[in-house]
């Protein structure tokens, strides 16, 4: 694995992961507010920016969506991809504006080529995760199988989450 993708609103232990991910020589590209986080601590990473040549736009919005990221992860070039999305405001006038299309969008890529690429959504998931890498230098079928289901049901529960809001409208 010689990339690994970090997009997260959930921070929880991302810069442990983070470090671990970068003592195992996988080279970190994140999005600009984890990367901030990550880059405070020391650890080297690569801005999505830099990564795609590409700055975000309309207030961070769109960042992740550019051919480079998911050309990336088609190729297995990005072997790992960690992404957990922005939570829908129910509260808010209109609950669609924060919506997360780009980290569902790297999700169903990495899901698609989940032989190649470990989709991680679960925080829980890090130790587990640098463990077996640790060991085997690798994650098995199984792990990279077993993520990419969680991760499935973990967008279709974003999805039934934006239908409810959908249907307010009506």
């Amino acid at each position: 694995m010689k990339k690994a993708l970090i997009s997260v609103f959930n921070k929880d232990k991302v810069v442990e992961f983070a470090r671990a991910l970068n003592e195992l020589g996988i080279e970190i590209i994140a999005t600009e507010g984890t990367a901030r986080l990550i880059l405070k601590s020391g650890i080297p990473v690569t801005k999505v920016s830099a990564f795609t040549g590409f700055q975000e736009m309309l207030d961070g919005k769109v960042k992740t969506l550019h051919p480079r990221i998911h050309a990336g992860i088609a190729t297995a070039e990005i072997g790992i991809v960690t992404v957990n999305l922005i939570p829908l405001d129910f509260s808010s006038e209109n609950p669609l504006n924060n919506m997360d299309i780009g980290g569902v969008a790297m999700l169903r890529s990495g899901i698609k080529n989940f032989e190649n690429v470990a989709v991680i959504i679960n925080p829980a998931r890090y130790g587990a995760i640098i463990e077996e890498l640790g060991k085997k230098g690798e994650l098995s079928h199984d792990t990279k199988l077993h993520l990419a289901r969680e991760a499935s049901k973990y967008i279709l529960a974003y999805e039934s989450k934006i239908d409810i809001i959908l249907k307010t409208f009506s």
